[in-house]
């Protein structure tokens, strides 16, 4: 299991504990609400992570330095949607993408691939939706969806190593997955993606960005301690974007005053030696 797997239970406890406290609920009375709301979860969480890995003969399993969310792909999709992150947010992603049939799209970090789905619907069959994920149990997830229905493909890689050779792809997403990523694999995967798209390629970020009001730095607090997440919650992602050579880079909106959409451009000469 990746060394940062663990940090998203312990922080829903430590967030689940604040709540109830703000509820005027007793400080250990809290921890103990929050770690019988937590513990169910602990469980499956293992028992998914050690039960769904596909036979590594049969396909290699990527490594990557990034935090993998292999244990959620049965529940991810109700998850997104509980959390205000289901069809209309990825409406509004491939808005801001602004796909033409006939172009070829790379949704990085593609989950179980309903993005990459949608996005295969809008190039059609003379354009290409690939999306990537380095958690076995999401691709085996995104490929079953997709069987019958849909002509995404899907892959099992991470940022760090694209499959892909330079040049190949018109547009990249990348919904969701920087916060996953430390600092230094932020930059090597953001040259990555700068290094597959064609000059004049674009790709889009939708990532945690710094809250704009009291009440999400109250919840959001924890996870300036995580290295993942902190460079996010101080408005980090544009500076990661022209580290990586995307010029220009642009705020295209914001979601729920946490979110924010960046589109980031990979110049027409960009002197790239590869």
């Amino acid at each position: 299991m990746n060394k940062w797997s663990w940090w998203c239970p312990w922080t829903a406890l430590g967030l689940a504990a604040g709540v109830l406290m703000l509820w005027g609920v007793s400080l250990w009375t809290a921890i103990l609400a929050a770690l019988l709301l937590v513990c169910p979860a602990l469980i499956l969480w293992g028992l998914f992570e050690t039960s769904s890995l596909p036979d590594p003969a049969q396909e290699t399993i990527p490594k990557t330095r990034g935090m993998t969310l292999n244990w959620l792909a049965p529940f991810y999709e109700a998850g997104c949607r509980l959390c205000g992150l289901g069809q209309g947010f990825r409406d509004e992603t491939l808005r801001h993408a602004a796909l033409k049939p006939g172009e070829r799209f790379l949704d990085v970090g593609c989950g179980t691939g309903v993005l990459t789905r949608l996005a295969a619907e809008i190039v059609g069959a003379s354009g290409l939706a690939v999306g990537i994920d380095p958690a076995p149990r999401m691709i085996a997830v995104a490929r079953k969806n997709a069987v019958g229905s849909s002509q995404a493909e899907f892959r099992l890689a991470a940022i760090e190593h694209l499959p892909f050779e330079s040049g190949s792809f018109d547009v990249a997403v990348a919904s969701l997955m920087l916060h996953h990523l430390p600092p230094d694999l932020k930059r090597e995967g953001l040259g990555e993606v700068y290094r597959v798209l064609k000059p004049g390629g674009r790709l889009i970020v939708v990532d945690l960005d710094r809250p704009a009001n009291v009440l999400w730095w109250l919840l959001a607090w924890p996870l300036l301690m995580m290295p993942m997440t902190a460079s996010n919650l101080r408005g980090e992602i544009p500076g990661y974007l022209r580290d990586a050579k995307f010029d220009p880079v642009h705020t295209q909106g914001r979601r729920m005053q946490l979110l924010t959409f960046w589109q980031a451009i990979k110049p027409m000469n960009p002197g790239d030696p590869s």
